[in-house]
């Protein structure tokens, strides 16, 4: 069954403009403005399908956290499966 819907995570480039980039899907694009992005998005999305097939809807979501920006804030143990420290088990209850 095809997907009805691609959700694509937005944030402000570190170069300036914004960049969005798809949830389960290898889309990505950027541009100087929000109206060129839309545009941008729908675009990629175009290209990234199969002409004469049916394409999903489009659902931009502003990230609220950026890759890596806690780098610094916890360390993952030797042992991936040990327990996390109770400090940051707790944050996840």
């Amino acid at each position: 069954m095809p997907e009805t819907e691609i959700i694509f995570s937005v944030q402000e480039s570190h170069e300036g403009g914004y960049e969005a980039r798809a949830l389960g899907y290898s889309i990505f694009t950027q541009a100087d403005t929000m109206d060129e992005l839309k545009l941008n998005v729908r675009e990629a999305v175009r290209c990234h399908f199969d002409d004469g097939q049916l394409l999903p809807a489009i659902r931009l979501v502003e990230a609220t956290r950026i890759l890596g920006s806690a780098k610094g804030e916890f360390t993952v143990p030797d042992d991936f499966n040990d327990r996390l420290p109770k400090e940051i088990e707790d944050l996840f209850w």
